[in-house]
């Protein structure tokens, strides 16, 4: 019993530090930038916030578009540079 304590303790320390990503767990939990914007009909240059979070806004694209989030290209987009 011993042993294979002994042997999980050394797996552990010596594979868990690969594990972790580089920049830690916080990294991983910050937001992205930006924020999301719907519009009402595609010939429509005027894009509104919505209030909703990459997840979220990223659901409502796949429900509403099914393209790429992140290109103003459908009824729905997350704007990396807003602010």
């Amino acid at each position: 019993m011993k042993r294979v304590l002994g042997v999980s303790i050394l797996l552990t320390l010596t594979i868990g530090p690969t594990v972790i990503p580089p920049h830690g767990v916080q990294a991983l939990a910050q937001p992205q930038a930006g924020c999301c914007k719907v519009r009402d009909a595609l010939s429509s240059r005027n894009w509104r916030k919505n209030g909703l979070n990459l997840q979220s806004c990223t659901q409502l694209n796949d429900k509403r578009d099914r393209d790429n989030v992140y290109q103003p290209t459908g009824l729905v987009w997350w704007d990396q540079q807003c602010s």
